[in-house]
């Protein structure tokens, strides 16, 4: 898969091929985004065409105005996107700095200046995908393109009859939904990091640790215990995550991602690796001493086991 960086114009000396087109920002890549580059894809193949996706490197909204907490985070980092576009079978990545520049053309002039120097043949995007400056929709796009390319608008994808979108996967996140995270996105919510030195507690207490540091970028699940799963080398181990400030340690502490891994006896330290979540069990919860934080930790265990064997 082929990345290429634009800013707001593009060189009238760069050669592009024909291509059929996927238009989003696609954060998440869930069920609905699926559909749009599935069909983006079916055409191009049938065709004879590479798929191009055209993308954003950050959120719209940050020209508009400050954004702060999970507004300012990402459902999949740049990475995981581009992993999840290479998976679905994109051929070109076309990412684009989301500047003001970029934001101020009006529709016609985002077609006529940017989006035909990409030499579309076909251009795809969701029913409520928009453009320009004045946020002009897929119905208006075909008084823009004039005849010069054709247009496809991939209808509303649902779950339980409600539109799946990445504003419901985070409300979902922010509430410890992670089935329902997972039902929208088609595949597990994942996110990576760098195992780093701890303070060590769980070793204390029986149940050891992978200390996880993650992309501030990445919104995370709130605060909990939940099953996981984590890649480490080229293996997934069943494992409990706690993230949150370990409470029943004080009240000041900074949230840390840990996984107790299941059956697992290595020094990991500096590993990257990669979790998936699967269920939360339950809040994070302050505990008067030692003894009754490991008398739940042991539960937790038999808890995270059983639903590894009953459903993975």
């Amino acid at each position: 898969m082929q990345l290429i960086k634009l800013s707001d114009s593009i060189n009238n000396s760069l050669k592009i091929k024909p291509a059929v087109i996927a238009m989003g920002f696609f954060d998440g890549v869930h069920l609905g985004h699926q559909e749009v580059i599935k069909t983006a894809k079916e055409i191009a193949d049938k065709n004879g065409l590479p798929l191009a996706v055209l993308t954003y490197d950050h959120y719209p909204a940050l020209v508009y105005h400050k954004l702060e907490g999970n507004a300012a985070r990402y459902l999949t980092i740049w990475e995981r996107k581009q992993q999840l576009f290479q998976d679905l079978g994109v051929d070109i990545v076309y990412q684009v700095n989301y500047n003001y520049q970029f934001q101020s053309q009006n529709p016609q002039q985002f077609v006529d200046d940017f989006l035909l120097k990409l030499n579309p043949q076909i251009v795809v995007a969701g029913f409520d995908h928009t453009y320009g400056a004045k946020h002009a929709t897929m119905t208006d796009l075909p008084n823009y393109a004039k005849d010069r390319f054709e247009i496809v608008t991939v209808p509303a994808d649902k779950l339980d009859r409600k539109k799946i979108s990445s504003t419901r996967i985070r409300k979902n996140l922010e509430a410890g939904h992670i089935e329902t995270v997972n039902q929208l996105l088609g595949y597990r919510f994942e996110t990576s990091g760098t195992v780093v030195h701890g303070f060590a507690r769980g070793r204390t207490l029986g149940f050891p640790t992978a200390n996880i540091e993650y992309s501030n970028l990445q919104q995370m699940p709130v605060e909990g215990v939940y099953v996981v799963k984590i890649m480490v080398g080229q293996q997934w181990y069943a494992g409990m995550a706690s993230i949150g400030r370990n409470v029943t340690f004080g009240d000041q502490n900074p949230i840390t991602l840990e996984i107790n891994i299941f059956d697992f006896n290595q020094n990991i330290y500096g590993n990257q690796v990669q979790v998936q979540w699967l269920s939360k069990m339950r809040n994070e919860v302050k505990y008067n001493g030692k003894e009754a934080l490991i008398k739940q930790l042991k539960q937790d265990e038999i808890d995270a086991r059983q639903f590894i064997k009953l459903k993975c």
